[in-house]
Order: structure tokens, then sequence, then C-alpha cells
């Protein structure tokens, strides 16, 4: 892949990784940066130290945010004393059941919304009556294809 164009799809996900997985800007480009170069052995702290040009304390502890979110293992290779980073195979089940998750929690706040203004007798204007259940009906339809998608990903996971 070009250089310019890797560096372009760094800088993206590291923006992405900012705003969906509210992750600090270095854990943002680390975590990016193992994304895009994904490698078997994964990389050493050293070498990310290098790759970042920043202390070894706050690549330690981006690093160790990242494996406390499974986003990121840590391992030794036999007869190696130095650290090792790779993408968990689990990242994307994880991602996927935290989405659901969040969906899950907007639907039963959008519930409890309604519901509290029922029982206030407030009176909703029709267009709001009809937008909340279209999106109810959004969230119950995304949550349902979503369990699908995580359940196909988890056999496979679990074949191999």
């Amino acid at each position: 892949m070009e250089d310019s164009v890797k560096t372009t799809l760094i800088e993206d996900l590291v923006t992405h990784h900012i705003e969906s997985a509210k992750l600090p800007p270095l854990a943002a480009k680390i975590f990016s940066f193992i994304l895009v170069n994904d490698r078997p052995d994964g990389f050493t702290f050293d070498e990310l130290v290098d790759t970042f040009h920043v202390s070894k304390s706050s690549v330690s502890t981006n690093l160790n945010l990242l494996v406390q979110y499974d986003f990121l293992i840590q391992f030794n290779k036999i007869g190696e004393r130095k650290r090792r980073y790779k993408l968990t195979s689990q990242y994307l089940e994880i991602r996927l059941k935290k989405i659901r998750k969040d969906l899950i929690r907007e639907k039963y706040l959008v519930e409890k919304l309604v519901q509290f203004h029922q029982d206030a007798h407030s009176t909703f204007h029709q267009d709001a009556v009809i937008k909340t259940s279209i999106y109810i009906e959004h969230l119950d339809y995304a949550i349902k294809n979503l369990t699908k998608t995580i359940n196909k990903i988890d056999k496979i996971t679990h074949s191999i």
C-alpha cells in the first residue's frame, strides 16, 4: 500500500476511534497503526516508542488502556523477554457487542421517556409520537441484525 494512502487511512481511523471509542489520541494512534500494519508477531514496546516518538511512560499507559479494553493483547515470544502487542482476535466481536449494548440502552431510555410522558399526561405532538415509534422500531431492527452478525462471527471464531 502506498505510504500516503496508508497514512491517510491511519489518520482517518485515529479520528474515528477518538470519536466512537472515546480513546485518548495516543491510544487511538497506536491502535490504528497496529490495525493497519497487522503483523502476526505483533509489535514490540520499543518499536512503538520509536514509531510515535513519545515517552515510554506515555506508550505504556496507552498500551495498558488498549489491553484493558480488549483492543490489543500483550504477549512474549518464546525465548524473548520483550513485550509484544497485537490485535485481540475477538476485537470485532467485542466491538459489536459494545455497539449492541449501547443500542439496547438507547432503546430502554427512549421507551422510559415515552412512558414518563404518558404517565405525566404530557401532550406529545402527533409527529413526535410517530417519530419515536419509528425510532424504536429502527432500534429493534438494528439490535436484531447486530445480534445475528455477532452470532455468525462467534461461530467462525469458535470453529477455528
